[in-house]
């Protein structure tokens, strides 16, 4: 029974150890008034796990923080900014790293989410770092453009698993 607890301790330190989505960041795109951005707002509110919204009228922009990390949903934060009637200029993943090595084309798991690394360096990932998500939908086509050789979209991952294209944004 010792052993058996050791293990799982183990292995439960081991898929912790490297990292840990903090909150999602998104600018949206279409905005003419406040009215625009309080619909935004509202709508992000409403997502199943948010626990709190911050809005920056100003770069029409909010920061959303969960209440369990470990379940975070990038395609229902995008579908609240195009359900409120406005799309997604670009989202990123605000998340704390335990040296972790990435490279082009590598992928790992955070909480429940897959992400694929485009357009870096190899390199260790240590402390918080903010990932730019380079999906369709997820970056305005103009921007979205600069990744778009880097990387081939790829279907589902394991299981129903999403796989987001990201590279590290320099803060």
């Amino acid at each position: 029974m010792k052993s058996l607890y050791l293990l799982w301790t183990v292995l439960l330190t081991s898929t912790l150890s490297f990292g840990q989505i903090q909150s999602v960041s998104i600018q949206a795109s279409g905005l003419t008034c406040s009215m625009c951005s309080r619909a935004i707002y509202k709508a992000l509110e409403k997502v199943p796990n948010v626990s709190n919204v911050e809005e920056d009228i100003e770069h029409t922009s909010y920061h959303i923080q969960f209440k369990d990390p470990a379940v975070v949903s990038l395609e229902n934060l995008k579908k609240a900014v195009t359900d409120a009637g406005f799309s997604v200029a670009w989202m990123e993943v605000n998340a704390n790293f335990q040296n972790v090595e990435v490279a082009p084309d590598s992928s790992l798991r955070l909480n429940n989410l897959i992400f694929q690394f485009v357009d870096i360096h190899k390199q260790n990932l240590l402390g918080k770092k903010k990932l730019l998500v380079v999906d369709r939908d997820y970056l305005s086509d103009k921007d979205r453009k600069k990744y778009g050789a880097s990387y081939q979209s790829m279907p589902a991952a394991e299981g129903n698993g999403r796989i987001f294209h990201v590279t590290i944004r320099q803060s």
